[in-house]
């Protein structure tokens, strides 16, 4: 058995190989190295006022999906994708505390409160769809402006993420 470390959310995963994704931020299986690589000081970083309110925009960004997920997850009619939605707002709620420590900024006191859903499950994966692509399009955008290199790095990587999550509401569809 193995040690490795995501470089983009810092947690540890223990296995024979590196996965596929990150099982905490979903981060793709490039940022897995091993412990002793990690630095120390990767989120103790000088950032820009733009970055400053990119991050907090990234913050609530990621505050508000965990919560639509948890919400879709309060429903009790189908166990599959509530399962799925579950997971996927753990993974949201990571890329937030993410964001926080770079902010260096406390997380959100209500981050797993389920919030509010649409109200069916198809139009809720509509909805995450939407969010998704967002949430893609915005992080590529903040990466794109980033002068840190370790902003530009997280950014990049949660919005390779965020396209997966794309590929699971096309997935979810066929479970409605």
């Amino acid at each position: 058995m193995k040690m490795y470390r995501c470089r983009i959310c810092g947690e540890t995963y223990l296995g024979y190989e590196a996965p596929a994704n990150c099982p905490f931020c979903g981060a793709h299986e490039e940022f897995f190295i091993m412990p002793e690589e990690y630095p120390a000081d990767v989120n103790d970083i000088q950032v820009t006022e733009t970055e400053r309110v990119d991050l907090e925009s990234s913050i609530e960004l990621e505050r508000a999906n965990t919560r639509f997920y948890l919400g879709m997850t309060e429903r009790k009619d189908n166990d599959t994708l509530r399962s799925a939605y579950k997971r996927l707002a753990k993974v949201e709620a990571e890329h937030c505390s993410v964001f926080c420590k770079l902010a260096r900024v406390s997380k959100p006191a209500d981050l797993m409160t389920p919030g509010e859903t649409t109200g069916s499950w198809a139009t809720d994966i509509e909805e995450s769809r939407m969010r998704e692509n967002r949430a893609t399009a915005l992080y590529a955008e903040f990466a794109a402006r980033a002068t840190n290199e370790r902003l530009k790095e997280v950014w990049e990587a949660v919005s390779a993420v965020e396209a997966d999550h794309i590929e699971l509401d096309d997935l979810a569809k066929r479970y409605v």
